[in-house]
């Protein structure tokens, strides 16, 4: 679910598991309550009416439509289970006004529903009790251990969560609605007497899943991009997909009586963050990303193309955290510099994970050592990226070969791993060693070089593991 750290590819519910390796049970997209207070956002990234586009000028426009939408939904005709605590007559009457918002999401979206869409409307006590299910279900504790024993390893765990307990807990406590593609379900929660205003963002963000997911079927191109490919992509395919809703669903914010916003957004700030607030700065960054981020890289597509830009963004996806951050780059589908797969092997032990960190994961990465402005320079100049990680008991290793698109793009990184290791990892002192600086501390193992544009980083709770990893990338 947290997407853009490295090793982050297994996307259970929102994308916000900070894993890579493994396919998920099932893709579901959450919406999280801290999205509404990303309003300020929605305005930094230029969220505005949706506009066509002829040639290459955007105008504004009225609502075209070369589809035939849905014309009228008749009371209680959206299909669905309801919680018994909901009466028959409120759970009708909860039908219409989310049929209402149907229709309203196709004038918006300016696509038809291929289906009328499934929505289960649960109680609030109902709906924690079936996110905490999902969660217990899609996540695997000994997959996330051995996460854990690898952030650990790189200094942004230190030890004092347990990574699977608490990504329970952090959902179980800020998801407030969601989409399964596979089973095409909304699931939403409902107060005693009604939708509030809250409630209905939620519902407007997940009816722009359901609604792109009949017209693009994402969840098999992301399925494929989990466990073929590079992780990093995937990461970049949710961001898509969860700013496209973000942005439709600020559009919605801003349509609404500015009593009932002002309800809205004051309802969100309500929420209670207790574990929200407990986790580390990255993983609070990661659970915003493909909100924030991919707010930002929707609304700058609108603006340059109108909701085509984003229909045909669904159709030749972005393939990069990169390209996420810098549209500019998506636009000329600037692609990550040739990289060959790492070979690396450790006899004995489990090759746990391999992928790409991206721009983004490296980002998350020095979050906690280098002030973020720093963070981002360091991050910036990525061109690819390869990483094996490995596990043997309690141990946990890994091989990580970039390659920046300048040689001072690998400087500025190379600078900023070591004042990282030196702060977070507890590697003791450096020592120059065959070029480049190895740090021999009494737990962790940890050598960079930098040869021209690229970079190796080797780091092991294992010395012996570290010589060998080292060995093998050359260095």
């Amino acid at each position: 679910m947290l997407t853009g750290t490295p090793l982050r590819g297994r996307r259970v519910t929102l994308a916000v598991v900070p894993t890579r390796s493994r396919t998920p049970r099932a893709l579901r997209l959450l919406v999280v309550a801290l999205v509404l207070v990303l309003v300020g956002a929605a305005c930094e990234s230029g969220v505005s009416e949706p506009t066509t586009a002829t040639g290459g000028a955007t105008t504004t426009a009225p609502v075209v439509t070369t589809t035939t939408l849905l014309t009228s939904i008749p009371p209680g005709s959206i299909p669905g289970a309801t919680s018994p605590s909901i009466s028959q007559e409120v759970a009708q009457a909860l039908r219409h006004e989310i049929g209402m918002l149907v229709l309203e999401v196709e004038e918006a979206r300016r696509l038809p529903y291929l289906r009328i869409p499934t929505v289960t409307i649960l109680d609030e006590t109902d709906f924690a009790a079936r996110v905490r299910t999902s969660m217990e279900e899609d996540l695997d504790p000994v997959e996330l251990a051995g996460d854990q024993a690898i952030f650990e390893l790189l200094g942004m765990l230190d030890g004092s969560i347990d990574l699977y307990e608490f990504l329970i807990e952090l959902f179980t406590e800020q998801v407030a609605g969601f989409y399964d593609p596979d089973s095409e379900e909304l699931v939403i929660s409902v107060s005693g007497d009604g939708i509030t205003p809250l409630q209905r963002v939620v519902i407007v963000h997940e009816l722009i899943h359901a609604l792109t997911d009949q017209h693009f079927d994402f969840n098999d191109v992301y399925e494929a991009r989990i466990e073929d490919s590079s992780g990093d992509d995937a990461s970049s395919l949710l961001a898509l997909v969860e700013g496209d809703a973000t942005y439709q669903q600020f559009l919605y914010l801003e349509s609404m009586d500015p009593g009932e916003a002002a309800e809205a957004v004051l309802e969100s700030l309500s929420f209670d963050t207790t574990v929200y607030d407990s986790a580390p700065a990255w993983i609070k960054q990661e659970l915003a990303f493909p909100y924030e981020q991919g707010l930002a890289f929707a609304g700058f597509l609108i603006n340059e193309n109108g909701l085509r830009g984003i229909d045909e963004a669904y159709l030749r996806p972005p393939i990069s955290s990169e390209q996420i951050l810098h549209p500019h780059k998506y636009l000329r589908f600037e692609r990550p510099t040739e990289l060959a797969p790492l070979k690396a092997t450790l006899e004995g032990w489990e090759l746990f994970d391999e992928g790409t960190f991206g721009e983004w994961g490296i980002r998350m990465l020095l979050i906690g050592s280098t002030r973020p402005g720093k963070a981002t320079q360091a991050a910036a100049g990525w061109g690819n990226d390869r990483y094996r990680a490995f596990l043997s008991g309690d141990d946990a290793a890994i091989a990580w070969v970039y390659e920046g698109e300048t040689i001072q793009d690998a400087e500025d990184l190379a600078t900023a791993l070591i004042a990282h290791v030196r702060s977070s990892m507890n590697a003791g002192a450096p020592q120059e060693s065959g070029g480049g600086l190895l740090f021999d501390g009494e737990s962790t193992y940890v050598f960079i070089d930098r040869v021209d544009e690229r970079i190796y980083f080797v780091a092991s709770t294992d010395p012996m593991a570290g010589v060998s990893l080292r060995e093998q990338l050359g260095v």
